[in-house]
């Protein structure tokens, strides 16, 4: 329940400087997490580019490609050297087109 205003004007006075008190306070906390938020994102924002970075390398994409083909293919029983030779080609497309 909100109090209400006092009649006597030193109280007035009083209460006027403890909600203004209270809400600069309010106002710094509140620019204080919006800081701390910004410097998270700014920290998320350089770890993505990192990474965009280097999986942009042509080189690095292509070695990723391979090991998860190879990690994919490895478990299967066998289906034939046709198909097998026709998934790594398909693989090594589309690696190449992403580039």
């Amino acid at each position: 329940m909100i109090p209400r205003i006092p009649a006597d004007p030193v109280e007035r006075a009083e209460r006027k400087a403890n909600l203004l008190l209270a809400s600069e306070v309010m106002r710094g906390q509140a620019a204080l997490a919006v800081d701390d938020l910004g410097q998270r994102a700014d920290g998320w924002v350089n770890r993505v580019r990192a990474w965009r970075s280097l999986l942009s390398n042509p080189w690095v994409a292509a070695a990723a490609g391979t090991g998860a083909a190879f990690f994919a293919g490895a478990g299967q029983k066998r289906r034939g050297q046709l198909w097998r030779g026709l998934r790594w080609a398909w693989l090594a497309w589309r690696i190449w087109r992403r580039r």
